[in-house]
């Protein structure tokens, strides 16, 4: 094995007491065995002789080692150093494994896929006793410099070199939430490598399109997507289509060596990708895709999947960008959600695609195992946004025009049941944590512009996807998160902020309505009691929503301005069971309310009882305040960290740590 042999790798995906996941992708078959031991130890702990070895095509090769301990009963150790190697084995199993080729590659590739004093890749499992660092970022554009032209995901190399032995304070996991690729918006230059590369992948055998025309090539790919396809990217003169050419993507994202000329205008991207693969090589990382991994749009509303679904072009597309998906980052973040007779059937489709495409296709567009946890202290909940979208108002709703729910009644029923067994095993006062692609709670005056222009324009003019875009979506999340304490780590936006809020329920009758409409088995903490609405408090959930982004794509100037100089002080939103929003603060059973005197032309204070008001819901959200992060548009990386009921955060940009904060549950003032 060589350094030229390599496509993609070595990743280390998850890592626990049983298990270690390692991915390699090389462009030759090989006999390989991974293995895990202490660093600075000869004795390997455990080993995987037998990796998962997926075909890709008549030159690619992905292996994953699932390595587990070699004595039963035993487990790797928590809180240790360790590390790992990559053998290859002789024709004959009696033979010694040779590692040494792996240690060659280690010390030699670029600037090395070990830290200093480390021969090999180093990791360690986090106790739970201990804190947890988290490093957590998304939407990374090769060729976008207006944020700064260096990437932000190389910080998190920096922040592992500075503390490689420091298991304290050494990030324990790497968590990606999306945009881990652009598929659509593709700089000329970048199309070009991705061409070549994929020509290598794809060998003497490429990908027969379900359409007469023939793809395109630079610069001429929109009218094709659009008109084939249906999609609705509006930067998609360059949208990668085979699958040969999304996993292209990928190659250049993680690995130098595939690039034919890494200099030039791509140097600022490229000449880091050295720090981003030993980064990659050195920490358990968990990926979720958002839209850009597939195309811009994905899954937008009802319609939209609809149409691009019957489009013979579109479902190819989409089935190719999830099938890169699943081996580059979706098998490797928890690999038991699959039997090995799954997993060696979506291999066998993989592998024959050319053969059968349209068994790959209904595969992917049907399978749903998106959703997955770390196996950390607290767990880490990644939640899948993309692929199991519903319809406006629910169940009953028609619109499918309308922005949709990010996630279906049935969807959001697996996830809670789910998340209630691991909250049980979880010491109880550790928040939840959540991943989420977009942020749940955004800054209003953009969401509030956003409603009004898509009432006249539609969903797709300005990606109208947030969680408030659908109000009984965002509704129905705030009620199953009740009585919880959460932490939402998300990106998506292009800027970065952190924000509290807190949300009371009421009982009210859209409260008991939406209860109608949920799907067997799903339940709330508490449930109105008697024939009619109380108005009295019935839930409430406290979020702290830490929003990293973008390591490499900077927000648009007019949203910037926009955002710049909120700020979230002020009374609380009071939503009414008929769906008007008011300001104003419960007090002594009732409400103090902020109205508009008509005769007087202006603001004034004034009491109102609870069944004046009728409140459904109230949200008190800070943003930009004295507990909360200034906004932050150069690209940056996350940088949580928790311990007990204390969370705390701050953002790496190229000026360094920026915007450093600390919050603790215990402290409901921060919320009040």
């Amino acid at each position: 094995m060589d350094t030229k042999d390599i496509f993609v790798g070595p990743l280390l995906r998850r890592a626990q007491e049983d298990l270690v996941v390692i991915c390699l992708a090389v462009f030759k078959p090989v006999n390989l065995i991974f293995s895990v031991r202490e660093h600075g130890k000869n004795h390997w702990l455990g080993h995987d002789n037998m990796p998962i070895a997926i075909q890709v095509s008549q030159t690619l090769y992905v292996y994953f080692g699932r390595v587990t301990p070699s004595e039963s009963g035993k487990k790797f150790p928590v809180r240790t150093l360790l590390e790992y190697g990559i053998g290859v084995l002789g024709p004959n199993e009696a033979e010694k494994a040779d590692y040494e080729s792996f240690e060659a590659i280690v010390a030699t590739d670029g600037l090395g896929l070990a830290y200093d004093g480390h021969k090999l890749p180093t990791f360690f499992l986090q106790s739970p006793s201990q804190k947890l660092n988290v490093l957590y970022g998304s939407c990374r554009k090769i060729h976008d410099e207006h944020g700064g032209k260096l990437d932000a995901l190389p910080n998190g190399d920096k922040l592992i070199a500075e503390h490689v032995n420091d298991l304290d304070n050494r990030p324990a996991v790497l968590c990606l939430g999306g945009d881990q690729i652009y598929a659509d918006d593709v700089d000329p230059t970048v199309l070009e490598e991705v061409m070549a590369l994929a020509k290598r992948i794809e060998g003497s055998d490429p990908e027969k399109l379900p359409i007469a025309s023939s793809l395109p090539g630079i610069g001429r790919r929109k009218d094709f997507v659009t008109k084939y396809a249906k999609f609705t990217s509006g930067d998609s003169v360059n949208h990668l289509v085979t699958f040969a050419e999304y996993l292209a993507m990928y190659g250049l994202m993680w690995n130098k060596n595939n690039w034919k000329v890494p200099l030039g205008a791509m140097s600022s991207f490229t000449s880091s990708l050295g720090n981003v693969r030993r980064l990659l090589a050195n920490i358990p990382t968990y990926m979720i895709f958002d839209d850009h991994d597939i195309t811009d749009d994905w899954n937008l509303c009802v319609r939209w999947q609809k149409e691009v679904g019957k489009a013979p072009l579109g479902k190819r597309i989409i089935a190719n960008g999830l099938m890169a998906f699943w081996l580059m980052q979706g098998f490797g973040n928890q690999p038991d959600l699959y039997t090995d007779k799954k997993v060696y059937d979506i291999a066998d489709r993989i592998s024959n695609r050319n053969k059968n495409y349209e068994q790959a296709e209904e595969l992917f567009w049907g399978l749903r195992d998106w959703e997955f946890f770390t196996p950390t202290y607290p767990f880490i909940y990644f939640l899948d946004t993309r692929t199991q979208r519903g319809v406006k108002d629910g169940l009953h709703g028609s619109d499918e025009g309308a922005p949709a729910y990010l996630k279906n009644h049935l969807s959001w029923s697996a996830t809670n049941e789910m998340l209630n067994v691991l909250l049980k095993r979880q010491n109880r006062d550790w928040p939840l944590v959540l991943v989420a692609a977009a942020p749940v709670f955004g800054f209003n005056l953009i969401e509030e512009s956003q409603n009004a222009i898509s009432a006249v324009a539609g969903p797709y003019f300005l990606d109208l996807e947030s969680w408030s875009a659908n109000r009984q979506h965002f509704l129905l999340f705030l009620n199953l998160m009740a009585d919880r304490d959460v932490v939402i780590l998300s990106g998506d936006v292009h800027y970065a902020f952190t924000s509290t809020m807190k949300s009371v329920v009421y009982d009210d009758q859209s409260l008991r309505n939406m209860i109608k409409l949920l799907a067997p088995g799903t339940t709330f903490p508490k449930v109105p009691r008697g024939s009619s609405p109380t108005y009295e408090p019935l839930l409430s959930a406290r979020f702290l929503q830490l929003t990293s982004s973008a390591l490499k794509n900077y927000a648009k100037g007019k949203i910037t301005q926009s955002t710049a100089n909120l700020s979230g002080l002020g009374s609380a939103l009071i939503l009414t069971e008929d769906g008007s929003v008011l300001a104003g603060i419960p007090e002594n059973g009732g409400f103090t309310m902020i109205e508009w005197d008509l005769a007087e032309a202006r603001k004034v204070v004034v009491r109102r009882t609870k069944e004046e008001v009728k409140p459904a819901r109230l949200f008190r959200q800070r943003v930009n305040d004295a507990a909360n992060s200034r906004y932050v548009g150069e690209h940056n990386i996350g940088v949580a960290s928790f311990q007990g009921r204390t969370v705390t955060n701050y953002f790496y940009t190229v000026n360094g740590k920026e915007s450093e904060y600390t919050w603790n549950f215990a402290n409901g003032s921060t919320w009040d």
